[in-house]
C-alpha cells in the first residue's frame, strides 16, 4: 500500500516509517520543510502541498500534532487534510486515552479532530493511546534537574512504549480496521511522584522532592486518571525496563 504520514518525523512517527518500509508499504513523510528520499513537503497550517502529498495515497497516518497549538496545528490542519481527501482513501488518526472525559485543552482539540474525522465520509481507523515513555520522561525532566523536583501531587500515568504503539497502528492499518478501536495502554499506573523519583535514580541524581497540590477541573481529570486505561493495560514495556534500557 501507498501511505502518507503528517507528522512523520516525530516521536511515533520515526518509530512507525521504518517499520512499515519493512513489511513492504510505499511510505511517504509529509513535513512543511520534507527534503529527501520517501519525503514530501506539505504544511498544514497553509495547506501549501497537501494535495499533493496525499494524491495516490491508500492510508493517510495522521500523527502531525502541536500541544502548545492544537487548534492551529490539529483542528484547522486536519480540516485541511480532510479537504483534500477522498472516499476511496482511509485516514488513521492517533488519538489519546480519555479526550472524551478529560477537560485538558489539548485533549478537547484532539476530541474534535476525532468528531470531525468522524463526520467526514472518509473510512477512518482512530486509535487512542496512554502517553509514551519518553513524553513522560520528557514532561518530568526539568523538574528533575532542578535543585528540588517539584511535581505535581497525586497525578498519574500510564506510560507505553511508542514501538508498541507504532506496531499496533501498523497491524491496524494492514487489518482494515474501521471506526475507534479499543485502547492501547501501558502495563502500570504510576504516580507523578513515583515516575520522577525513579528518573532521577537513572540519571543518578539526589533531589528533595516537593509534592505540588495543584487545583482545577483539569487537575482533578489528571489525579482520577481520566487519561488511563487500567482495563485495556496491553501494552508490554514498563518504566522500569524503559530507564533500564535508557541508562
Amino acid at each position: 500500500m501507498r501511505v502518507v504520514i503528517t507528522g512523520g518525523r516525530g516521536l511515533l512517527g520515526s518509530r512507525l516509517s521504518p517499520m512499515l518500509a519493512e513489511r513492504g508499504h510505499d511510505v511517504i513523510v509529509t513535513s512543511r520543510s520534507a527534503t529527501g528520499d520517501g519525503a514530501v513537503a506539505a504544511d498544514l497550517l497553509t495547506g501549501e502541498g497537501l494535495g499533493e502529498a496525499m494524491s495516490g495515497a491508500d492510508v493517510i497516518i495522521h500523527l502531525a500534532s502541536d500541544a502548545q497549538k492544537p487548534k492551529k496545528v490539529d483542528v484547522a490542519g486536519t480540516e485541511r487534510l480532510l479537504s483534500v481527501l477522498d472516499p476511496g482513501q482511509r485516514i488513521v488518526y492517533m488519538s489519546i486515552v480519555g479526550v472524551d472525559r478529560h477537560p485538558f485543552f489539548y485533549y478537547r482539540s484532539k476530541l474534535q479532530v476525532e468528531q470531525m474525522i468522524e463526520s467526514s465520509g472518509i473510512p477512518f481507523t482512530i486509535l487512542r493511546a496512554t502517553q509514551f515513555h519518553e513524553f513522560v520522561a520528557f514532561f518530568l525532566g526539568a523538574a528533575v534537574r532542578s535543585v528540588a523536583a517539584i511535581v505535581p501531587k497525586k497525578f498519574v500515568f500510564q506510560p507505553v512504549d511508542t514501538g508498541e504503539v507504532a506496531s499496533h497502528l501498523a497491524d491496524l492499518m494492514e487489518e482494515g480496521r474501521t471506526g475507534l478501536v479499543p485502547d492501547f495502554a501501558g502495563p502500570e499506573i504510576h504516580t507523578a511522584e513515583y515516575l520522577a523519583r525513579t528518573l532521577m535514580e537513572q540519571q543518578g541524581r539526589e533531589r528533595p522532592m516537593i509534592p505540588l497540590p495543584v487545583f482545577g477541573r483539569a487537575a482533578s481529570a489528571f489525579k482520577q486518571g481520566i487519561h488511563t486505561n487500567p482495563e485495556r493495560a496491553v501494552g508490554n514495556r514498563t518504566w522500569e525496563q524503559f530507564l533500564s534500557e535508557r541508562a
